[in-house]
């Protein structure tokens, strides 16, 4: 007996791309395909690493965020706001609630910065680098555990077709920006 070939995998985006077929058939909805994913994707493993693996932690996902933007900057594990303000994109407001809470927490400190008597830089405390250490190898296994239905050639080709529609969008971003 042969075994049938399983179809083609269906998703909650299908419903909708159906949908806006039947219902403007004279447009084609594709790329609702690829940013309805990239969207449902981002948010299901935002919740799901929040929810499963980081509150244990005591992380939110803004802490985690933060924790690991100094962890991964190198020694001395510190950046001024500014800097963690552009990498993560956020308004200033809410880098700095972001920063209260987590020297709340002990994982942050605020020091002094020596070229500016106004500014200061955040630095990561030991017990916050520890905290980041063993959050973030979680959180690659817990990653390597969901994006284990790909083959090495599947990752890695999606790899770079991602990377090529982020460099577009960025790209794009730039020139339009005043």
């Amino acid at each position: 007996m042969q075994m049938a070939k399983p179809g083609p995998l269906k998703d909650s985006i299908d419903d909708f791309v159906r949908a806006w077929k039947r219902e403007r058939p004279d447009i084609d909805p594709w790329p609702l395909g690829i940013l309805g994913r990239i969207q449902r994707l981002s948010i299901q493993l935002q919740r799901t690493a929040v929810e499963q693996w980081l509150s244990p932690m005591g992380l939110t996902w803004e802490s985690f965020s933060l924790i690991l933007a100094l962890r991964r900057s190198g020694r001395p594990f510190q950046l001024r706001p500014t800097d963690i303000y552009r990498e993560s994109l956020l308004t200033s407001g809410a880098v700095t609630n972001r920063i209260d809470r987590v020297e709340k927490l002990g994982y942050v400190q605020r020091i002094a910065d020596p070229r500016d008597r106004r500014g200061v830089i955040i630095r990561l405390t030991p017990s916050g680098r520890s905290l980041a250490d063993r959050a973030i190898e979680l959180h690659f296994r817990k990653l390597e555990d969901i994006f284990g239905c790909l083959s090495k050639a599947e990752s890695r080709q999606l790899t770079v077709l991602l990377a090529k529609l982020l460099a577009n969008v960025e790209q794009r971003q730039t020139i339009t920006e005043p």
